[in-house]
């Protein structure tokens, strides 16, 4: 498989060595830049594509206020939002970036918190410029650090570190016992000491958090993998202390629950981290933020907006609440909502639905007809606490662990007293019940199947596909049917350009004109153009004219000796052209551009494959107009698909889909959440444009749709590896099992085939995919 030479995502052919135009650039920059040091720590990491990210043009008002607001001081430091980083190469370029700028005292840069904090001189130091130069080499600064991934602390690496410590502490104080070393009664009393000391604090500090874990899950009717690994460490652990308390050292686990415990903080650690990084690639400024601004400068929360308050809408940000117009005019995407590809006019005093999205250059002024409240559709669209996770596959996790503890537990005590009764000796009974609950742990698993799903996601990546939730590849396992939304996932999230040549065809004078005046631009047929360019290779322009965008009309850009280019709406409109503009200079057309929506390369022959694999047809629900979802799906080759969907109707569907088979849906913007949080998996693009993402499994960066047959050949080889590891665990603990139960499983055994049986089962889940 020949991949991008930056990013590492496949490329077409062999004869290519980039996926895109933002990569190639990314690329020669660092190695113009002496910076090639960046592959070498890479390797084969996978990063987003970066296609025409690099050449945009961004608004640095926020960051300019936030360096004005520090200027009464020598020395500054900022703590900002950082988007794009994924790895440890993207902080070192990062670091060595800034640190090369003037006026930069000490930067450092944190990809597992999406945070870059910047010292440096107030009044000799040109932030703007090094926030340009990181855009153009692919990252974005943020107005603030972008924050963990719910349900990950840093007290876990902090855990980890602890315990890892102790139990390697615990284990060389042990290994005097174990290999007969003659030792002094004092020096024995002293090492045994420490072991236990060493063992105590490994399960106060690691093994405590897989007890709150059971603990909260119990109290809530559940049961989950905690519960076994908490079972083990507290018997053991107090079997231990027996056998120290009495002098009998045939019933010391203390280095058990020091490696236990450490291990299995290590797996969980694995299985976070990977999800972390895929998270932190993906964040950008959010769509939606956390507050908004008004007239007087008040920043009034998001959740909390009063009614008949003024607020501005940024470019590319939403109307949280329903609102009518101040401005004279806006540009506004009502996408999220209709599902229709293209903007309308709004003019002053029209009202404004929730959810529409300010595509114009400046901000604009509403006011809102009525307090955010919970009961908005825009905050119903956007609650995230309707995603549950699958009932059925948890119900039957929990019924095998009951299953599995039960037996377990039954068969320990039954050995035990079986033991006793036959020899009275209750030190060899109790030996015997320890051995029986230490080997039977859940230690190759709980560290194999974090790895399965580390590695499963790590060879995703390299097809553009980043999942982003602990469930998703379990959960992809038992998908029967596929739904799509239809503008924006089966189709890109900007039309198509008809006739592309036309582009080629312009003077070398028009065509900087032409990327002047859409590298900053939100529209989508802007954008489409501005995409084009790219390809073509046109990815600069020299000209220092402002380009002044006019709601309704378009772009215009005037030069000092009154030469003016116009990209708009052409002079005489009519129905039927929303996807047609004009490229004129002085009032003269130079060329007429239209536009089309299409569906992603390669679709209709991935989406026959991927209905030939789950032997189920696919479905289209879509907010559009039934007649373009029929055309698009007669292309694609879908036989179901319904238009003139509101979101609570896609959500009705998804959920009646589900009582009959569980079900992916894809989908990009607000209006699908609904049925993103019903359905058994979720997964969305990634696009240019800000998006939300908090609320699905997976990303795409595929412009293709031939991402989702190797996704799922990717997830059935992870389940016959799983089938596989399953297996082994059986044999080993049925093997384990008998040898406890003969009493001849002495705590060095123990201590032996632990690790043993957690290298091969990370040796069988380590098998390298195939395409």
């Amino acid at each position: 498989m020949h991949t991008c030479k930056h990013c590492s995502t496949p490329v077409k052919s062999e004869s290519e060595e980039f996926c895109c135009r933002g990569c190639e650039s990314v690329y020669q920059l660092i190695h113009d830049g002496g910076l090639g040091l960046f592959y070498d720590l890479k390797a084969d990491d996978t990063l987003a594509p970066l296609r025409e990210r690099p050449f945009q043009q961004k608004d640095w008002k926020w960051l300019l206020e936030s360096v004005n607001a520090q200027n009464n001081q020598q020395v500054s430091t900022l703590t900002l939002g950082l988007s794009g980083m994924s790895c440890m190469a993207c902080v070192w370029l990062v670091e060595t970036v800034a640190k090369k700028h003037h006026g930069v005292i000490e930067t450092c840069a944190d990809n597992t918190q999406g945070a870059f904090e910047l010292t440096y001189q107030t009044n000799n130091c040109d932030i703007v410029a090094l926030a340009d130069e990181l855009h153009r080499l692919g990252y974005e600064l943020l107005p603030k650090k972008l924050g963990k991934q719910a349900g990950t602390t840093d007290s876990l690496v902090v855990r980890l570190g602890i315990c890892g410590a102790l139990a390697m502490n615990t284990m060389a104080f042990t290994l005097p016992r174990y290999n007969g070393m003659e030792t002094t009664e004092e020096l024995s009393s002293l090492l045994t000491t420490i072991t236990v000391a060493s063992s105590t604090l490994t399960l106060v500090v690691g093994g405590s958090y897989f007890f709150k874990r059971a603990w909260s899950a119990l109290r809530l009717g559940g049961i989950h993998m905690d519960l076994p690994i908490s079972l083990g460490l507290i018997i053991s652990y107090l079997g231990s202390l027996v056998g120290w308390a009495t002098g009998h050292e045939d019933l010391f686990y203390f280095d058990f629950v020091a490696i236990f415990t450490f291990l299995m903080l290590l797996g969980k650690q694995l299985q976070i981290s990977s999800l972390n990084r895929a998270n932190k690639r993906f964040q950008t400024d959010t769509t939606i933020p956390e507050f908004y601004s008004t007239k007087s400068g008040t920043q009034l929360d998001t959740e909390d907006i009063p009614s008949d308050s003024v607020i501005f809408i940024p470019p590319g940000t939403v109307v949280p609440v329903e609102s009518r117009l101040l401005s004279e005019k806006a540009d506004l995407s009502l996408a999220w909502i209709t599902g229709e590809p293209t903007s309308q006019l709004f003019h002053h005093t029209d009202a404004i639905p929730a959810g529409a999205v300010n595509q114009s250059a400046e901000s604009i002024e509403v006011q809102t007809n009525h307090a955010t409240s919970s009961d908005d559709s825009i905050s119903k669209l956007l609650a995230t606490d309707s995603r549950q996770a699958d009932n059925s596959n948890r119900q039957a996790q929990q019924k095998a662990i009951q299953v599995y503890l039960g037996v377990i537990i039954l068969l320990g005590i039954l050995a035990a007293i079986s033991w006793f009764v036959s020899t009275n000796d209750w030190v060899k009974s109790l030996q015997v019940l320890i051995s029986i609950y230490v080997v039977s742990c859940p230690c190759g698993i709980g560290l194999a199947l974090p790895l399965l799903d580390t590695r499963s996601s790590k060879f995703a990546h390299s097809f553009g596909i980043f999942p982003l939730t602990a469930r998703f590849w379990e959960q992809l396992t038992h998908i029967g049917k596929v739904v799509f939304d239809k503008t924006g996932t089966l189709t890109l999230d900007k039309p198509e350009l008809k006739e592309p040549k036309k582009l080629l065809n312009l003077s070398p004078s028009h065509q900087d004109a032409l990327f002047t005046l859409t590298r900053s631009s939100l529209h989508p047929l802007s954008r489409s153009l501005f995409s084009q360019l790219i390809k073509a290779g046109i990815t600069s322009s020299k000209l220092q004219a402002q380009v002044i965008e006019i709601p309704g009309k378009g772009s215009e850009l005037t030069f000092a000796d009154g030469t003016s280019y116009h990209l708009g709406r052409p002079e005489h409109a009519f129905d039927g052209e929303s996807l047609h503009c004009q490229f004129r200079k002085n009032g003269e057309i130079i060329a007429d551009f239209y536009f089309a929506e299409a569906a992603r390369s390669e679709a209709a022959e991935a989406i026959d494959r991927l209905q030939r694999q789950l032997n189920s047809s696919c479905m289209i629900l879509s907010g559009d107009s039934s007649d373009r979802v029929a055309k698009l799906a007669n292309q694609l080759h879908i036989h179901e698909h319904i238009g003139d969907m509101l979101p609570e109707d896609k959500k009705k569907q998804i959920a009646n889909l589900e009582k009959e088979q569980k079900v992916l849906y894809l989908g990009d913007g607000v209006n699908d959440l609904p049925a993103l949080q019903t359905a058994s998996l979720s997964g969305a693009p990634f696009a240019n444009i800000n998006m939300l993402t908090a609320d699905v499994d997976f990303l795409f960066t595929d412009e293709t749709m031939s991402f989702l047959p190797t996704m799922v050949d990717i997830s059935r080889q992870r389940r016959r590896r799983k089938i596989n590891l399953i297996s082994y665990t059986v044999i080993y603990n049925l093997t384990a099992l008998i040898v406890c139960c003969a009493g001849l499983m002495s705590p060095l055994y123990a201590a032996i085939i632990m690790p043993l049986s957690s290298l091969i089962s990370m040796t069988i889940v380590s098998k390298k995919f195939t395409q």
